[in-house]
C-alpha cells in the first residue's frame, strides 16, 4: 500500500477480545482508496454487518464513536462562525454546520438495507469503550442478538480517520431478544430549568395557563440574526463560570431531590447531551465554553467515573437518545443508576446554525399553527434520574413514571426534513416494546416549523389509524418555553409526567388555528382528562435523528395522599 496523504481515509478494522461465549466478528482491512469519508464508513459497516442474516442484518443497532470527527468539524464551524461575526454579517449557506457525525449513519442506511438503532458518542474520554462496553454488555443480557461498533479516530500521520468496525454477536442457537424489556426501567427523578424558572412546578403552571416566555435576546449582539426574539431563563455565572454549569447544577439539584438521593451510586452512568468535547483548536472563541467542555472535564460536577461519562451527538432528539442508551446499560447490568442531563444555554453558535438554515421564527414560534413560521429558541436544562423497577423498590422509592417503550432511529433524507415514516416507524417500535397500542396523550416535538410539524401530525395520523385512536389530544410546550434544542425533551417530560400524575392534557401556547386532522386533534388550551396512563413523546432533530418514548404510570405509585414529598406538586 501506498503511503498515506494529508488527505487520505484509512480504512481497517480492530480486534478486541469478547467475554466468554459472546464472539467478535470484525470488518475487513482494505487499502487507502479516494473515497470520501462517508463512502468509508458505509463500506466498513457493510463489512462488519456483511455475515449476519438479512433480517438481522437490517435491524443490528450500530454504536459510532466519532470524538474526532465531532471536534474537527465543531472547531470548523465555530472558526467560520468567528470570522463572519468579524466580519459583521450573516453566515452563508456554504458555511453552514458541516454533517453531524449521525449524519454519516444516515447516509449507510439510505445507501443500505439497514433499517436499526444508530447511537454516536462523542464522550472526551474513551467514547469507543464505551460502545464496546455497551454492545458486549446488551448482547450478553439477550437485549439484541448482536451490536456493531464503528469508531472514527483520527489518523496523526496521515491526517485522515482511522475507520474501524466490530461485529458483537451472540453464539448461534442463542433465543432471540424479548421486547418488553423496557417496562423495567422507571423515572426516579427529573430536574427542570427554563425560562419560566427553576423547577417543574413553575414550568407546569405556566404551561397550563398558556403563557409564553418571551424575551429579548441579551446573552450577545444578535443584530445580524433573522430572530432577537427568544425565551431566556434567568442565570448569573461567576467570573470563568459557563452559564450551561449554572442552569445543569439547578437541575441536577432538584432531579436528585426527586429520587431521594444525596449522592449517586458508585455505578452511575452519566449521559449528557448539549454539549461537546473540549476543542483546542478554537478554545479561545467567544462564548464557546456554553458548547464546549474544558479540557479536565468533571463530568459537570456529578462524581461519575470518567468511563460512565458519557456524551451523544443527535441535534435536538439527543436527550431521547441518552435515555435509550441509559436504559440498555441498566438492564445490561452496566449500571445501578443513571442520569441523563441536557442544556441550552443561548449561544451565537447553536443560533447562527438556525438562522443558516432558516429555521428561526421572524415573529414567534407558533406549533402546529396554520401560520406557524419557525422556531422561537429557548434556554434551560434538565436531568433525569433512572434507575430499574426492582432497584427502586429496593431502597424504598417510589418512581415518577416507568419508560415503558423507546425506539430511535438515524434515517430519512436531508438535513433538515423530518420523515413522516421513519418518525411513524419510531412511535410503532415504542408502543410495541411497552406492549400496548394505548396513548390517552401525545406531546409532540413540534417546533413550529412548516415541515417539521406537519410530518410529525402526519406520522401521528397513521400510527392512529393503525392503532385504533380516535381524538388523542396532542401538544407542544414550545411555544411557551421555547425550543431547547439539544435539551428539548426535558420539559417534554416534565409535561408528560404531570399529565399522568395530574389528570390534565396541556394546550399548545401560541396555537391560535389548528391543523386538520383524522386521529389525533391539537387543542388550544389544557384539558381535564380522567385516566390517562399513558403519553407519547416525541423527539426528533436535523440529520436524521429520530425518536419516539411512551411513558406510562407507574405501578408503584402510591394512593392519593400518600405520595412522597417530591410528587406532591400543586396540579
Amino acid at each position: 500500500m501506498t503511503a498515506p496523504g494529508p488527505d487520505t481515509v484509512v480504512l481497517g478494522a480492530t480486534r478486541a477480545a469478547p467475554p466468554a461465549g459472546v464472539p467478535a466478528r470484525t470488518g475487513h482491512t482494505a487499502p487507502a482508496g479516494e473515497e470520501s469519508l462517508t463512502e468509508v464508513v458505509v463500506q466498513v459497516l457493510a463489512r462488519a454487518l456483511n455475515g449476519l442474516p438479512a433480517p438481522l442484518r437490517r435491524t443490528t443497532p450500530v454504536l459510532l464513536a466519532a470524538t474526532d470527527h465531532c471536534v474537527a468539524t465543531t472547531s470548523g464551524y465555530v472558526a467560520r462562525c468567528v470570522e463572519a461575526e468579524a466580519g459583521g454579517r450573516r453566515l452563508r449557506p456554504s458555511e453552514s454546520m458541516a454533517p453531524e457525525p449521525a449524519q454519516l449513519l444516515q447516509e449507510f442506511a439510505e445507501r443500505s438495507d439497514w433499517d436499526g438503532a444508530g447511537h454516536v458518542l462523542i464522550s472526551p474520554r474513551g467514547a469507543a469503550e464505551q460502545a464496546l462496553r455497551w454492545a458486549r454488555g446488551a448482547v450478553a443480557a439477550g437485549l439484541h442478538e448482536a451490536m456493531a461498533v464503528c469508531e472514527l479516530a483520527r489518523d496523526p500521520e496521515s491526517g485522515g480517520y482511522l475507520v474501524t468496525g466490530t461485529l458483537v454477536a451472540a453464539p448461534a442457537g442463542t433465543p432471540s431478544p424479548g421486547g418488553s424489556a423496557g417496562s423495567g426501567v422507571v423515572l426516579s427523578g427529573l430536574g427542570l430549568v427554563t425560562a419560566f424558572g427553576d423547577g417543574v412546578d413553575p414550568f407546569w403552571r405556566e404551561l397550563l395557563a398558556g403563557r409564553r416566555a418571551l424575551s429579548d435576546l441579551t446573552r450577545f449582539d444578535a443584530a445580524r440574526f433573522r430572530s432577537r426574539t427568544v425565551c431566556q431563563a434567568a442565570a448569573e455565572a461567576g467570573p470563568g463560570l459557563p452559564v450551561r454549569r449554572v442552569l445543569l447544577d439547578r437541575a441536577r439539584t432538584e432531579a436528585l431531590a426527586g429520587a431521594g438521593l444525596t449522592r449517586l451510586p458508585e455505578r452511575t452512568l452519566l449521559v449528557g447531551a448539549g454539549v461537546v468535547p473540549h476543542l483546542p483548536a478554537v478554545d479561545d472563541a467567544p462564548q464557546i465554553r456554553e458548547i464546549s467542555l474544558e479540557e479536565e472535564w468533571d463530568g459537570e460536577g456529578f462524581g461519575v467515573s470518567p468511563g460512565n461519562a458519557a456524551l451523544l451527538a443527535h441535534a435536538c432528539a439527543s436527550g431521547a437518545f441518552g435515555l435509550a442508551m441509559a436504559r440498555e446499560w441498566l438492564l445490561s447490568g452496566l449500571a445501578d443508576m443513571a442520569v441523563v442531563t441536557g442544556v441550552s444555554a443561548l449561544n451565537v453558535y447553536d443560533y447562527a446554525c438556525l438562522d443558516v438554515l432558516r429555521a428561526t421564527s421572524t415573529r414567534t414560534a407558533r406549533p402546529f399553527d396554520r401560520d406557524r413560521s419557525g422556531v422561537t429558541i429557548g434556554e434551560g436544562a434538565g436531568a433525569v434520574v433512572l434507575e430499574t423497577a426492582e432497584h427502586a423498590a429496593a431502597r424504598g422509592h417510589r418512581p415518577a413514571a416507568a419508560l415503558s417503550g423507546i425506539a430511535c432511529r438515524v434515517g430519512g433524507r436531508g438535513t433538515s426534513a423530518l420523515s413522516a415514516e421513519i418518525a411513524a416507524d419510531c412511535m410503532r417500535a415504542a408502543l410495541d416494546m411497552a406492549g400496548t397500542d394505548r396513548v390517552d396523550h401525545v406531546h409532540g416535538h413540534a417546533p413550529g416549523t412548516r415541515q417539521g410539524d406537519e410530518a410529525e401530525l402526519l406520522a401521528l395520523d397513521t400510527v392512529g389509524a393503525e392503532r385504533g385512536w380516535r381524538g388523542v389530544p396532542v401538544s407542544s410546550y414550545k411555544g411557551a418555553a421555547g425550543h431547547l434544542l439539544h435539551a428539548s425533551v426535558f420539559p417534554a417530560l416534565a409535561a408528560a409526567v404531570q399529565a399522568l400524575r395530574c389528570g390534565v392534557v396541556p394546550g399548545t401556547p401560541g396555537l391560535r388555528s389548528a391543523p386538520d386532522t383524522r386521529h389525533v386533534r391539537v387543542p388550544a388550551g389544557p384539558e381535564p382528562r380522567d385516566g390517562i396512563r399513558s403519553v407519547l413523546v416525541d423527539n426528533f432533530g436535523f440529520g436524521g435523528n429520530n425518536a419516539a418514548l411512551l411513558l406510562t404510570s407507574s405501578a408503584t405509585n402510591p394512593p392519593k395522599g400518600e405520595e412522597p414529598a417530591w410528587q406532591t406538586r400543586s396540579c
